[in-house]
């Protein structure tokens, strides 16, 4: 009775930690791409990591911020899954500025303004020196967590292919 007692506990324990066991993999796999983590901040069900890209020509950072959804309770999990929004920003540095580039920032934010940010959409942000572009997408969390090989694939796959979106739209923005 004890055994099974404690058996339901384990898996209590489990479900409401998958949202940190993908920060976990996602930490694993930036760390094979040669991306140090400078920065975790951590709340209830929010999460954001900061990862300093190392290596790469373009970025200088990228923040993932994962905010669970549904699934930290047995019967929210069977009837909903566990869903979480994973958010992406990648940051460039820009380390000169000229008065054109001020300009071009403020046209850039006033269209944000009015721009409501749909998911899968990429937003791009000026913040003097850096310039954001951040797109959000909405996952099942058991797609990726306690998969194996497959649900790291998986995640290597989804970040590659975000960096690549976000990394083509700040292209144009990147100053030499």
């Amino acid at each position: 009775m004890l055994g099974f007692l404690n058996q339901f506990a384990h898996k209590a324990e489990l479900r409401e930690s998958k949202d940190e066991i993908l920060l976990g993999e996602l930490v694993r796999v930036a760390s094979r791409k040669g991306w140090p983590t400078i920065s975790f901040q951590a709340g209830s069900d929010r999460q954001r990591v900061r990862f300093l890209t190392v290596g790469d020509p373009l970025l200088y950072s990228l923040f993932v911020t994962l905010d669970r959804r549904t699934g930290s309770g047995m019967i929210g999990e069977k009837l909903l899954g566990s869903k979480a929004t994973l958010a992406f920003s990648a940051e460039i540095k820009n380390r000169l500025a000229d008065p054109d580039d001020l300009v071009h920032m403020f046209r850039t934010d006033l269209a944000n303004v009015f721009k409501m940010p749909v998911i899968g959409g990429v937003k791009l942000n000026h913040e003097l020196n850096s310039v954001f572009a951040t797109v959000t997408k909405i996952i099942e969390i058991g797609d990726f967590v306690l998969q194996g090989q497959q649900g790291t694939a998986q995640l290597q796959q989804m970040l590659d292919s975000t960096v690549g979106e976000l990394r083509s739209k700040l292209e144009p923005y990147k100053k030499a």
